[in-house]
């Protein structure tokens, strides 16, 4: 194994962090003034699109090639976290909250999931016991990754009123995510009652 094999997961990493600034600071440059056309958002969904496949990317070759490191654990999760709810956020603010149809209690439900299973990770991963991500929390992040540049494109369209099935297809993936976000914590609630559930009877003896 070389020093490339060792390093390119992670650098992929990190470059999906930059492209996340950088998408949001093209996004702001929309959002940011009064009266901008949405549709000029477009090329910003693309750097979202290319930091949201790296997604894929960074973790198949750590664990390919067998170089999965307590550094990118932690960083891969929170660079996801950054891009999705950073694109929400902006979802919720003009020129992009009349078409996108994200609403504000939408994005509180993403949050609130996310900081309930990270704490929860947090503390039984403190523990010594690893707890990543499952299947229910891979299809939430793809759901997201894709449901958030649709919302994207459906405000930039509306703007110009010329397609009622993009937003057609816009509103059934926002509930979509919505409805995969908040289930997709149930399983890992249950793996935590029951490492939790173990700890006591540790505790009790």
């Amino acid at each position: 194994m070389n020093d490339l094999q060792r390093t390119l997961p992670n650098t992929i990493t990190i470059g999906r962090l930059v492209l996340s600034v950088v998408f949001f600071v093209v996004i702001s440059g929309v959002a940011c003034t009064p009266g901008e056309d949405p549709s000029r958002a477009w090329w910003a969904v693309w750097i979202f699109i290319v930091a949201a496949v790296t997604d894929v990317l960074d973790g198949y070759l750590a664990r390919k090639w067998k170089v999965v490191s307590p550094f990118g654990r932690i960083l891969d999760p929170v660079v996801d976290k950054i891009l999705v709810i950073g694109g929400l956020v902006f979802l919720v603010s003009p020129p992009f909250v009349e078409g996108s149809g994200v609403l504000p209690w939408m994005v509180v439900v993403v949050i609130g999931r996310e900081l309930l299973v990270t704490s929860v990770r947090a503390v039984i991963e403190a523990d010594g016991t690893p707890f990543g991500a499952d299947w229910g929390g891979k299809i939430k992040m793809l759901v997201q990754c894709v449901a958030v540049p649709v919302c994207f494109g459906n405000a930039a369209i509306e703007s110009r009123r010329t397609s009622s099935a993009f937003n057609l297809f816009a509103e059934i993936m926002l509930w979509g995510m919505i409805v995969v976000t908040v289930a997709s914590a149930l399983p890992a609630m249950m793996r935590a009652v029951q490492f939790f559930k173990g700890k006591s009877r540790e505790i009790a003896r």
